[in-house]
């Protein structure tokens, strides 16, 4: 309505008793009531119809179904409700807009309220539902995806058999935040078939064209270890496998720290790894990614003698088999960690080939920096102890060794790094190797006088006895109680007889690399 049709409506209204009754008609009308012809959500209602149409319009909206995309991805992740996915309707709020819409309580703009009455009837005045989105329930619906959709930045690398340069990937994180704006428009508009959760990409840390620059003719540090792929080892090995092509070719820059358990992953099958046997709570059991361990601590070992700093290392809970005392380094994904810093003015990059049964890892740099010596002495040696298990499914004088048992031993370790700009430096340690329990499954009611006696610890400061824990087979001596009987001992999957590395560790050892 124009300014002058406005004036003149005025001066016709108030110059008649009929025009304010008109007003009165026209505008002012019980409390509840709505303007005849007001919409909500597009649907003409009544003093009658308002609830229920309000009521269904939300329902309505509330359960429509869209098709869930995440951005990035080729593919849907499936279909969920507005309502499911975080939409919300304040039915009451709507209610008393429209309720209010045309309740005119004082007569500061009558006239304004004459035209929202006109439009009403023209039907131009529609409540909207105004959609809200609960962040909260966004998030929790989120949060599963990113489990498994959200990718880390890889780094380019060096493929050093080869030289080439082996590209980066950028990462990708879902965007809850951002998901909420996107979902709000989805339900402000009808057709809206399909909902698009945000992603937001991350660069990596090295780019190809920092790789192709790297000076590796130099090696930093190495160590070797050995493995067996017979028997049931075989799933061992492929392990090692995995675990070594995931570490060959990481970069490490000068100042930083690498994570293990960050570069190799979790130990799943998905991951490429297989059950074998590891130690778990002191006893071997078969786990997937049995024979992790060893990568990790000829990593270790070859940055120990590379001088790289060892932010983060735990020995295992026994002497290991494949390399000495003090260089071992036991991880658990994700809660046992082995982190190295790169100390040196240059990039260091990870060798790993894992070859018939010799596992070698390399830190390849543009220099030697540094020449390293290990120190190792025995100071204290613990026996083990024994445990017996009843099994009804043996019979006679048959025993099966569940786990050999090892002595304890606390060590402790000094590395010399001598630069070769001139001066050293010495860092000592202690590790603690808890004696490992020996444990025997034996049949009922067996006569345990008949198994060999466990052995004594040796005399502080004495060197460590040559007597294995427990031979393969033992018969009882002249001492035992009862007549004199032969005891077969068979080994059970993955209790191998401890080596004499083991066993009987030397009481000191010295390498220099």
């Amino acid at each position: 309505m124009s300014i002058l049709s406005r004036i003149a409506l005025c001066f016709a209204l108030l110059g008649t008793t009929a025009g304010a009754i008109a007003w009165q008609k026209r505008v002012r009308m019980p409390d509840g009531d709505v303007l005849p012809g007001l919409k909500v959500d597009g649907e003409a209602v009544s003093p009658e119809t308002l609830e229920a149409v309000t009521r269904a319009h939300a329902g309505a909206l509330l359960s429509r179904e869209l098709e869930v995309r995440v951005e990035g991805v080729e593919r849907p992740v499936g279909r969920a409700t507005l309502g499911d996915l975080g939409v919300r309707v304040d039915v009451a709020r709507v209610l008393a807009e429209a309720r209010a819409f045309g309740h005119l309580h004082t007569t500061s703009d009558w006239l304004g309220a004459i035209e929202d009455a006109d439009s009403a009837k023209r039907g131009e005045v529609d409540v909207p539902l105004s959609p809200e989105v609960d962040a909260d329930r966004v998030i929790a619906f989120v949060a599963p995806l990113k489990d498994t959709l959200d990718t880390s930045p890889a780094s380019a690398r060096l493929d050093l058999d080869s030289r080439a340069v082996i590209p980066e990937r950028d990462g990708r994180s879902l965007d809850a935040w951002a998901t909420v704006g996107a979902l709000r428009d989805a339900a402000s508009a009808p057709g809206a078939t399909f909902i698009v959760i945000k992603s937001a990409k991350f660069p990596p840390r090295i780019t190809g064209d920092v790789v192709a620059k790297l000076d590796v003719h130099a090696v930093v540090g190495e160590f070797e270890t050995f493995f067996s792929r017979g028997g049931d080892q075989q799933r061992r090995g492929k392990n090692i496998d995995n675990a070594a092509s995931k570490l060959d070719g990481l970069i490490i820059s000068p100042g930083e720290v690498v994570s293990f358990n960050a570069v190799v992953g979790d130990r799943s099958v998905e991951n490429g790894f297989e059950k074998s046997w590891e130690i778990f709570k002191g006893e071997m059991v078969e786990g997937v990614g049995g024979g992790t361990c060893q990568v990790a601590s000829t990593l270790h070992a070859a940055a120990f003698f590379g001088g790289l700093d060892v932010i983060e290392r735990l020995p295992h809970s026994r002497p290991s088999a494949y390399i000495p005392m003090g260089l071992d380094s036991t991880v658990v994904y994700p809660a046992v960690d082995l982190k190295l810093r790169n100390p040196h003015d240059f990039a260091v990059v990870v060798h790993a080939k894992a070859a018939a049964s010799k596992l070698r890892i390399e830190l390849l740099g543009a220099r030697k920096p540094v020449k390293v010596s290990f120190a190792r002495a025995v100071e204290k040696t613990l026996p083990f102890a024994r445990k017996i298990e009843e099994v009804s499914w043996l019979t006679g004088t048959k025993v099966i060794v569940k786990q050999h048992g090892i002595r304890g031993y606390r060590i402790k370790r000094t590395r010399t790094i001598a630069y070769a700009g001139g001066g050293t430096k010495q860092e000592t340690s202690d590790d603690l190797y808890p004696p490992t329990i020996e444990i025997y499954q034996v049949p009922s009611g067996f006569d345990v006088s008949l198994l060999p006696a466990l052995p004594e610890a040796p005399a502080e400061g004495a060197a460590s006895e040559a007597t294995d824990a427990t031979p393969a087979a033992t018969p009882c001596t002249s001492d035992c109680a009862g007549p004199s009987q032969a005891v077969t001992f068979v080994n059970a999957p993955g209790a191998h007889t401890p080596t004499s590395a083991q066993a009987e560790p030397p009481k000191t050892l010295f390498l220099s690399r």
